[in-house]
């Protein structure tokens, strides 16, 4: 046999030419992403405290109950039946209930604020265990891959073509191997069941499949700015705070007005022709005198300028969020456009002819295989780095930038 030959038979005995990844995998990552903002346990509970603000928002608007009165007088004989209602004039009303409308839009940005986060974490954690499915199958095609290896050198061994030495040094690569399984298999279980905690009950994990990362963000950094001034829910969460802020304002200074009850019922009492019925009707009014509401409209006023004064924090923080998370990713990218997983292989490929041909030694050989492998799980690292970026620009955005 030549020795092209005798090195491509060598090659294919080996297996040192990986087979490609399996794609195929149970759900796409962006219907995993999906279910957890939708359906799962976090989402419920982030919903539903929205809720509670409606209700309560609602709540206030209910008209006051009527009272009903029944008095007796022993002196003689004089009785009342009367029934007493307070009134809402003054615009008090219609102020709560524009408070009301604009707290219940506050409570919902703040929801939408909160599930847009649960978003960005459910996809960083989606991302984390696709990466942890790649390094797994990596780490069990590297074990294959010494374990084919080590076949190979027992049967030199036994043909007296190989030594002692180059198969044990190599079964000490398999056990360094099978660590790296094991260690990439504990670390996939722990992304599972963080994810596990975010999808909804009796939701098993499912397998995930990668998107394909794009080379670019779709804008400048710029236009990525002035798209969160309109997307980002926490600037529209502030804007229905101050809106509150100035309704409340406004309830206030009206509930502090002369606040009318009117009653009215029947009176039953002896006369000297007998016992007689008339008519009772009167009216209530608390007078301002102490409290004129100035004090709880200073608290909403103060309140409304705290609100004010966060926005432009916030305004500013996203400046620098956005223009950090995108320098981020173009580093990321750099890097990940520079990788070549492919030469390292070539290169465990050229070690195996030169070892097979006597040129190069087991110590050269495995050197090259791990130098492989450390390559794949580079390449794996980066990607994951380059996700993350994507979702921490997206996070900082309040939108979807990438499909």
């Amino acid at each position: 046999m030549s020795t092209g030959s005798r090195a491509c038979a060598w090659i294919a005995a080996v297996g040192l030419a990986l087979p490609p990844m399996a794609t195929a995998q149970d759900r796409p990552e962006r219907e995993v992403v999906e279910l957890i903002v939708r359906d799962g346990p976090q989402a419920r509970a982030i919903r539903a405290e929205s809720a509670v603000t409606r209700r309560e928002q609602a709540a206030r608007l209910a008209h006051p109950n009527p009272s009903f009165t029944y008095s007796r007088e022993g002196a003689g004989f004089t009785e009342f039946f009367q029934a007493e209602q307070s009134l809402l004039i003054f615009g008090v009303r219609a102020a709560l209930s524009d408070a009301g409308v604009a707290a219940t839009a506050a409570a919902e940005a703040e929801r939408d604020v909160r599930l847009w986060r649960l978003r960005s974490d459910a996809a960083a954690t989606v991302a984390r265990v696709i990466a942890g499915q790649a390094r797994l199958e990596s780490a069990r095609a590297g074990r294959v891959q010494v374990e084919r290896l080590i076949e190979v050198l027992r049967v030199r061994e036994k043909e007296g073509e190989g030594s002692r030495f180059d198969r044990l040094r190599a079964e000490q690569e398999l056990r360094e191997a099978s660590q790296a399984v094991t260690a990439a298999a504990a670390a996939l279980a722990e992304a599972r069941a963080t994810l596990s905690g975010m999808l909804p009950e009796d939701v098993p994990v499912p397998a995930i499949a990668a998107v394909q990362t794009v080379a670019q963000p779709a804008a400048a950094v710029d236009a990525l700015i002035t798209r969160a001034a309109t997307t980002r829910a926490e600037l529209r969460a502030l804007q229905k705070q101050r809106e509150r802020a100035q309704y409340e304002a406004i309830a206030a200074r009206r509930a502090r007005r002369p606040d009318p009850s009117v009653f009215g019922g029947v009176k039953r009492t002896n006369a000297a022709e007998g016992r007689e019925t008339g008519g009772v009707f009167g009216l209530t009014l608390s007078l301002p005198l102490f409290d004129r509401g100035g004090r709880e409209a200073a608290r909403w006023e103060a309140e409304r300028a705290r609100v004010e004064a966060e926005a432009a924090v916030i305004e500013s923080r996203i400046r620098s969020e956005i223009s950090g998370a995108f320098e981020v990713l173009a580093l990321r990218q750099a890097a990940l456009a520079q990788e070549q997983p492919g030469a390292a292989q070539e290169l465990a490929q050229i070690a195996e002819v030169a070892y097979r041909e006597g040129e190069a030694g087991i110590l050269e050989l495995l050197d090259a295989v791990r130098t492989a492998s450390r390559a794949r799980t580079r390449a794996i690292e980066m990607r994951l780095e380059v996700r993350l970026a994507q979702i921490a620009l997206e996070r900082s955005v309040g939108d979807t930038l990438w499909p």
